[in-house]
């Protein structure tokens, strides 16, 4: 099942793809040929990743005006799409990264305003834990259990799993909830909300602003990107464990992403087949 975001970039896609053919004297859809179609997809300046997109949506839009796998969109190779490269931080940058959030402008952790106080939490949270952003925006105050330090996540395609939280997580969450959550609900003119993450304005925290936050974060250590960097660094460090200690095992790494396939947790994290055979010759009795 598609979420309502993916659906409606399906839907984007195959209109412009639409008024470009129209445009181009392509008489309706009946009438688009293979030639056409690639023409379109071209012209229209998008990344690879965006045309592979966009050719399924074209496909789905086609396949009932044609014979099964027969229309100009199936006719047509899909475009390959190379991994985009993710910004690695090491564990110490990692550590720099979390525990300098509103530093050295609070002395201590009384002295911090509310704004900080949510921007340490969710940053504890996006790196501790590997949401992704829309997750974090997702998180409802019900979704938090500290008695079990646990968070309940309603993922991609609607998966619902739930999420072990670090200790440092458990503490800035608590921290936020207790002392700086109320200070901007308050700005909301009263309207009880229930995300964990809002605005200065009292509204819930957006996709955007989660990015923008966590882009300040990594400036500040020298660094680029948003909160997939700290997803990826989640899943990477939990791999490698602290010094001397012996990560986790692929499957859980799994788990506490969302991931469907094994096989994505391993495109995702660089797991190799030369790594996962050290991990076997490692653990197996006999290895």
């Amino acid at each position: 099942m598609l979420s309502a975001r993916t659906q409606a970039a399906y839907l984007k896609d195959a209109r412009l793809l639409g008024e470009w053919l129209a445009q181009n004297g392509v008489e309706g859809p009946a009438a688009v040929t293979p030639s056409a179609l690639d023409a379109a997809l071209r012209d229209l300046g998008w990344a690879a990743s965006t045309r592979a997109r966009a050719l399924t949506a074209a496909r789905e839009w086609l396949a009932p005006l044609f014979p099964p796998g027969r229309s100009p969109a199936d006719r047509l190779p899909r475009p390959r799409v190379s991994a985009p490269l993710v910004t690695r931080i090491s564990q110490d940058e990692a550590r720099e990264l979390v525990e300098g959030v509103g530093r050295p402008v609070a002395a201590c952790d009384d002295d911090m305003d509310p704004l900080t106080l949510r921007n340490r939490a969710l940053v504890e949270l996006l790196y501790g834990s590997g949401l992704r952003r829309q997750e974090a925006c997702e998180l409802a105050l019900a979704d938090v259990d500290f008695e079990h330090e646990v968070v309940r996540i309603a993922g991609k395609g609607g998966h619902v799993r739930t999420v072990p939280l670090t200790e440092p997580s458990v503490a800035t969450l608590r921290d936020w909830i207790l002392r700086g959550r109320p200070v901007l609900a308050a700005n909301d003119a009263g309207r009880a909300r229930n995300e964990v993450f809002l605005s200065r304005s009292g509204k819930p925290l957006d996709g955007s602003s989660v990015y923008r936050i966590v882009s300040t974060q990594l400036r500040r250590i020298g660094r680029s990107g948003g909160p997939h960097v700290l997803r990826h660094a989640a899943a990477t460090h939990l791999l490698e464990g602290p010094a001397g200690v012996e990560g986790a095992h692929l499957r859980v790494v799994q788990e506490v992403l969302g991931h469907s396939s094994l096989a994505t947790t391993q495109r995702y994290t660089g797991v190799t087949t030369r790594d996962i055979q050290g991990m076997l010759r490692r653990g197996h009795p006999r290895g």
